[in-house]
């Protein structure tokens, strides 16, 4: 294919450039780059495609195909970052662990000067609340932007034609059955902090334990078949976006994910 030519998504037969239409199978391929670089979704539009992806997914990543965007993926990302961190704020309240005290601001002494307080407990709660989240999005988005990227290489190598765009909207979406894993996570982590004997002085013996209790092998479990759930969504969207077929759409998914699940929860290093 020369710089004059363009490939058709919809057939893949070479078409001259400046045809706004497929002659081959009448694929609008004016319509299709425009969508393509300027779909912005509203976030109401996001949760209507999380919903169609997992309800018709071929259809649905056909319009992933053409309408790529990152807001899904970001807002889902941001969504289990903050599941992850009440998780183990969570945690740290099974624990039996106190946040008692307060932090004096100015002068609190004396009324006529500037001055207030400010409870312990508070200032860890916003912290896990606003802060904690945003740090944990910025690094799994780096993760996630790493992972894509390498998951569209490897993916191009087996044949597939879909873009990192294309791979990134549709492993975004994907990703939802691990938020809802995350959100069950935070009861699952309750019930194993409650049930440890450990004492909360000594938090890293208690948090070894939390998470090698028998409780928590559950929740890794649970969090393996959301995991398979996510591989075979995506996979059916690479197979739809990329022109693959079944078998290789389905290593390029499973081999990467795969690395990072062992990783991430079975060597411990996910928590």
């Amino acid at each position: 294919m020369s710089e004059s030519t363009q490939k058709c998504p919809s057939c893949s037969e070479t078409v001259p450039l400046e045809y706004s239409v497929c002659p081959f199978c009448g694929f609008g391929l004016l319509e299709y780059e425009l969508k393509k670089f300027s779909f912005k979704p509203k976030l109401k539009e996001v949760f209507i495609r999380i919903y169609s992806f997992f309800r018709r997914p071929i259809k649905t990543s056909e319009e992933f195909g053409v309408a790529t965007e990152s807001k899904g993926a970001n807002i889902l990302l941001l969504i289990f970052s903050l599941f992850l961190s009440l998780r183990y704020y969570f945690t740290m309240v099974a624990s039996g662990l106190e946040f008692s005290g307060v932090i004096a601001i100015g002068n609190i002494v004396d009324p006529d000067v500037f001055g207030f307080t400010i409870s312990i407990g508070l200032i860890f709660f916003l912290v896990t609340f606003l802060l904690m989240p945003l740090i944990v999005w910025v690094i799994y988005k780096t993760f996630f932007s790493l992972g894509t990227w390498l998951m569209a290489k490897f993916a191009g190598m087996l044949g597939s034609d879909a873009s990192k765009k294309q791979y990134r909207t549709i492993i975004g979406y994907s990703i939802t059955p691990i938020v809802v894993g995350e959100f069950l996570g935070i009861f699952f982590s309750l019930i194993a902090g409650f049930s440890t004997n450990s004492s909360p002085l000594d938090m890293m013996q208690y948090m070894e334990d939390v998470y090698t209790s028998g409780i928590m092998l559950v929740f890794k479990i649970l969090m393996v078949i959301l995991w398979i759930v996510m591989i075979v969504y995506s996979t059916i969207g690479l197979k739809v976006v990329g022109k693959m077929s079944w078998f290789t759409a389905a290593i390029s998914t499973i081999l990467p994910i795969a690395v990072f699940v062992y990783f991430f929860y079975f060597l411990n290093l996910f928590g």
